[in-house]
């Protein structure tokens, strides 16, 4: 019964256009769709793409082990054991973008980069699925100041910026992600200045996440290492499509706008690059 006026209210719905935008009113009011997932800037009403797999795998078993984690940024990020399943599709973003970068990367030299680390939560999703494949001398270089952001680094819209993250700690950091001890290069500086200091960055790179909140450092990453990226691989941008850095989307915008590639905005305010 309940089948056949599921079936008569999808047809009256689609029969009687000029109705749709009360019913949705109707439906929306009394029976309301519980969201699947939310996290900051989206929420969803279908199933999220891990619902589909094992809990053992690898991204379900990342996103239960991550709670183990030292959250040493909270005071400047909000996030903490309690809140860090509403990161769940930003990191699934981030493993994808790994596993595309591995695939189709025409490479046998796997060089990761992660520019603006924090505590680490990126980077152990990159790099569970890394260990996942097994392949031959991988290494994941790590580029952080950990340490306040710089007030000669930042634009008038991202002053307010200025001392945040002050509470990071490197050794936070490296106990998060000790299970890849020598997978890891750490480089402890600020940006641009860290590329030009010991240990050198690497010659190509399959992959690069971006998440340094600030446009002059995100351009002088791109000025490094676009030239280093190999074909079918893949940059991965954070703060792409927040509001509140606009000032980074039009200079990645600007600086793309006569490469060869693709930029795909994504609604969790992502946004890849091809």
């Amino acid at each position: 019964m309940n089948k056949r006026i599921e079936q008569f209210a999808v047809r009256f719905y689609l029969s009687h256009p000029r109705l749709r935008k009360f019913m949705d009113f109707v439906r929306d009011v009394f029976f309301p769709i519980k969201p699947r997932f939310i996290g900051p800037g989206i929420k969803i009403n279908h199933e999220p793409p891990w619902v589909d797999e094992s809990k053992d795998s690898v991204f379900n078993q990342t996103s239960d082990d991550i709670k183990n984690f030292y959250f040493g940024s909270v005071q400047s990020t909000g996030v903490d054991v309690h809140r860090i399943d509403t990161l769940l599709w930003r990191h699934w973003i981030v493993s994808y973008s790994v596993k595309h970068a591995i695939e189709f990367a025409k490479t046998t030299e796997y060089n990761f980069v992660e520019c603006g680390v924090g505590d680490g939560f990126s980077a152990f999703f990159a790099l569970r699925e890394i260990k996942e494949k097994n392949l031959p001398t991988p290494k994941m270089h790590l580029f952080d100041s950990w340490g306040p952001m710089r007030e000669e680094d930042l634009l008038e819209n991202e002053i307010e910026s200025k001392n945040r993250y002050s509470e990071l700690k490197l050794i936070g950091t490296k106990n998060n992600l000790k299970e890849f001890e020598d997978l890891l290069i750490y480089y402890k500086g600020y940006i641009p200045e860290i590329f030009e200091q010991d240990p050198q960055p690497p010659s190509s790179i399959v992959y690069m996440h971006i998440d340094l909140n600030s446009a002059k450092p995100t351009i002088a990453c791109l000025n490094h290492f676009f030239p280093k990226l190999i074909s079918g691989g893949v940059i991965l941008f954070d703060d792409y499509g927040w509001n509140n850095h606009k000032d980074t989307k039009h200079a990645v915008d600007e600086f793309f706008a006569d490469k060869p590639g693709i930029l795909m905005h994504l609604p969790t305010a992502q946004a890849i690059f091809f």
